[in-house]
């Protein structure tokens, strides 16, 4: 393991680590009614690990656990690429 993590993959699976037995499926709900980009399928291949997404488990996460907050660490990282488009 590469410390700190650097890599998302890393960050994922560090942040399910913290909530995989309180994150409920209501959170998939949620954000397909709020009109969220992901699917339902795909929400569910996020929560269950079948599908690594990192800034769609940080939408999950505070979808189902409002009262959780999210580590500064385990955020992705704004790459020079993402600021410009």
């Amino acid at each position: 393991m590469h410390l700190p993590l650097t890599t998302e993959k890393q960050k994922y699976f560090q942040l399910m680590a913290l909530v995989c037995e309180d994150l409920a499926t209501t959170a998939i709900d949620r954000l397909v009614r709020s009109g969220h980009e992901a699917s339902s399928a795909q929400l569910t291949a996020v929560r269950q690990s079948r599908k690594i997404d990192l800034p769609w488990l940080i939408d999950l996460v505070e979808a189902g656990l409002p009262e959780f907050k999210v580590p500064a660490e385990l955020r992705p990282v704004a790459t020079l690429q993402s600021l410009f488009q």
